[in-house]
């Protein structure tokens, strides 16, 4: 049935959600399998009975698992009027203006949503705009002009609600030229700051910030209202940052610094209750967050100063304070001429403990100079941020917004920045992974809805094949190795089928890692010409896209046992990875399209791939041996059809290995 507004990703219902979290108690048996492991090797718009696997004597060990949370990414392209449910041709239906499928003729055989194209119900907002705080040097190269601008631009800087902002022109001598503001107060009720035109204009050197001119001399506060209530007090004079942090007494909340999304890997505040919202306790962790998931919990390097219950409005305030520079390079380090207007991400839980977020968004706290008299800060025009430095948010019109976008490297990492690739940027960002979220529509703000009264029910059937793991003998019989090379018309060496009788212990655990040449992961594939940089077409009009990119594996002291290259239909082609300096090709792979008769029929269907991998083991299977990746630098290939152009196609490799 059609899943609740209130779930999504990894939500199973509305008071539950799944997280990988290690158990310690059995993982710290001696020679104990992990209690948890993530599995992902797939492709996108993969058909039927595709291959995830290992070779044999390779797997990735998990202690007697109770439960498997799966986490599909489907989006509904059924058009209701044209096509029937249970088998017949696709049929497009309804799609926004962005989308680039086709959608009729002997092509229009997929839909421009499974592209995720941005539509009109999005809106990008881009960090800082046209405008910056500063709080050191100068407006360079030239201040704002009129008071009508400094006013305007002045509306754009995110202080506190409730605080009573008033604008003047006048003449400030002693003053940095245009527009400057001071902050009378900028805590509680009684928030004010003055946006002042200095219609001096001669003093263009005057320096912006601390009356002394002295970044380190700056004393700067602000708080803001998202998920939580958020306060930063930054003191650099005494080396002291204050934070105060408000949020749900029942249940977990956090806050990650200087990100827009996880996987910007930022600093993070924990607070978890101890028991129920009438508690005292409460335990407050700093983390480095990873790609939606918890990442590693870091050594304390705050100090909690303060904590409250407030039970009639059920609120918690933690306020702790810590050194402005970080404990290690995980710690985010504070800087107030740096961060006056800092991106943070909050968290709100469902639970007591730390598991998957109820609520999430990403926001921005300006941290201004408070306090000192003759400490002002500066409000400057500034040129537009170079392509690929425009990050921000995308906001859907239901207010839900997440971070945007993709971060993409120079020439010889990837071919990204000198194909001025549309997703490496908000601004130029089309569609993909990052505009699919549940719930978002993929249709135009104008174009309705269809089909509402008639939800798509479905089920979802998974198997997942064992074997017990010894870790004192092997379990691989000579006769089904025997068995299994004469089915492929292979010798089998008896010295091999020996060696594996007798291996201990029967398996090799197998590790994961993923690899990306395009930002890092997902790019936009363009409806190619010959002039395009990339492109090769042919005189029947047929084009092929292809990317590059160099690169040091990480991590490098490891043997490869799978690749499992994630790319999608119906604009996959293939992808290739070389040792960089022998040329020696390492794995190729490419991905068999359905429809053509080429697998089993009962799953070979149009529009669909799947992806044969690229596996290493022991020669008794005909295998090579598992390469070496220490002290090799690989370059990869991928290519792409792009007679039409494609959003979000992706260039990653999704790496099993063993350590050396």
């Amino acid at each position: 049935p059609r899943v609740p507004h209130t779930m999504g990703h990894r939500r199973p219902n509305e008071s539950e959600a799944w997280i990988v979290v290690p158990d310690p108690e059995r993982e710290a048996r001696a020679g104990a399998a992990p209690s948890s492991v993530g599995f992902g090797a797939a492709n996108g718009g993969e058909y039927r009975k595709s291959f995830h696997g290992y070779a044999p004597g390779y797997a990735q060990l998990i202690q007697a698992p109770e439960q498997f949370s799966i986490t599909p990414m489907q989006i509904d392209t059924w058009n209701r009027d044209e096509m029937s449910i249970t088998g017949g041709p696709f049929v497009p239906g309804p799609v926004p203006r962005t989308s680039l499928a086709p959608t009729e003729g002997p092509d229009a055989i997929y839909s421009g949503l499974l592209e995720c194209p941005v539509t009109t119900r999005l809106r990008k907002e881009l960090n800082g705009g046209n405008y910056e705080i500063r709080v050191q040097g100068t407006c360079d190269p030239s201040p704002i002009a009129t008071a009508a601008e400094c006013f305007q631009a002045a509306t754009l800087v995110n202080f506190p609600d409730g605080t009573n902002v008033t604008y003047v022109s006048k003449e400030l001598p002693q003053s940095p030229a245009g527009c400057i503001a001071t902050v009378d107060s900028y805590s509680g009720p009684n928030a004010s700051v003055s946006v002042i035109f200095n219609t001096a204009a001669t003093n263009t050197t005057a320096s912006c910030g601390a009356a002394t001119g002295q970044p380190q001399d700056l004393v700067s506060y602000g708080e803001t209202q998202s998920l939580v209530h958020l306060g930063v007090k930054v003191d650099s004079p005494n080396d002291l940052v204050t934070i105060n942090v408000t949020g749900p007494a029942d249940v977990w909340f956090g806050v990650g610094f200087n990100a827009t999304q996880m996987k910007d890997s930022p600093w993070a505040i924990v607070v978890e209750p101890s028991s129920g919202a009438s508690s005292a306790d409460a335990t407050v962790t700093e983390r480095k967050l990873a790609d939606q998931n918890p990442g590693k919990q870091l050594a304390s390097s705050v100090t909690v100063t303060s904590h409250t219950v407030d039970t009639a409005s059920n609120q918690r305030t933690i306020v702790m304070t810590r050194a402005l520079k970080g404990a290690t390079s995980d710690h985010f380090t504070f800087n107030a001429a740096d961060d006056v207007l800092l991106n943070f991400i909050n968290a709100v839980g469902s639970t007591p403990t730390l598991s998957y977020h109820k609520s999430k968004t990403a926001a921005k706290i300006a941290i201004l100079p408070v306090g000192s008299e003759g400490d002002d800060f500066c409000i400057c025009s500034v040129a537009p941020p170079p392509f690929g430095s425009g990050f921000g948010t995308l906001e859907y019109t239901d207010g839900s917004s997440v971070g945007c976008c993709n971060h993409c490297t120079d020439e010889p990492r990837t071919d990204m920045m000198a194909m001025q690739n549309p997703t490496c940027d908000l601004r130029t960002y089309a569609g993909g992974q990052l505009s699919c979220h549940h719930m978002w529509s993929l249709l135009d703000a104008d174009q309705d809805i269809p089909w509402q009264d008639q939800p798509l029910n479905y089920s979802l059937k998974f198997r997942f094949w064992f074997q017990e793991y010894n870790a004192t003998g092997g379990s691989i019989a000579a006769a089904d190795i025997a068995a299994d090379a004469a089915s492929r018309d292979t010798a089998v060496r008896s010295d091999s089928v020996d060696k594996l009788k007798d291996s201990t212990p029967s398996h090799v655990n197998v590790q994961r890692t993923t690899w990306g040449i395009a930002s890092p992961v997902e790019y936009d594939v363009p409806k190619c010409d010959n002039e395009t940089m990339g492109c090769e077409c042919d005189a029947d009009g047929i084009c092929i896209h292809t990317i590059k990119g160099t690169f040091e594996p990480t991590p490098s002291n490891i043997k490869l046992v799978a690749a499992h290259f994630h790319c999608h239909a119906p604009t996959c082609l293939s992808v290739a990875l070389y040792n960089n300096a022998t040329g020696e090709l390492i794995c190729e792979e490419r991905p068999i399209y359905g429809g053509n008769g080429l697998n089993n029929p009962g799953f070979d269907e149009p529009g669909f791939i799947t992806q044969p991998p690229c596996l290493w083991g022991d020669e008794a299977y005909g295998l090579s041996p598992p390469p070496s990746m220490s002290g090799v630098t690989l370059h990869a290939v991928k290519t792409a059809n792009a007679t039409y152009g494609h959003h979000g196609e992706m260039a990653w490799m999704q790496m099993f290995y063993i350590e050396k």
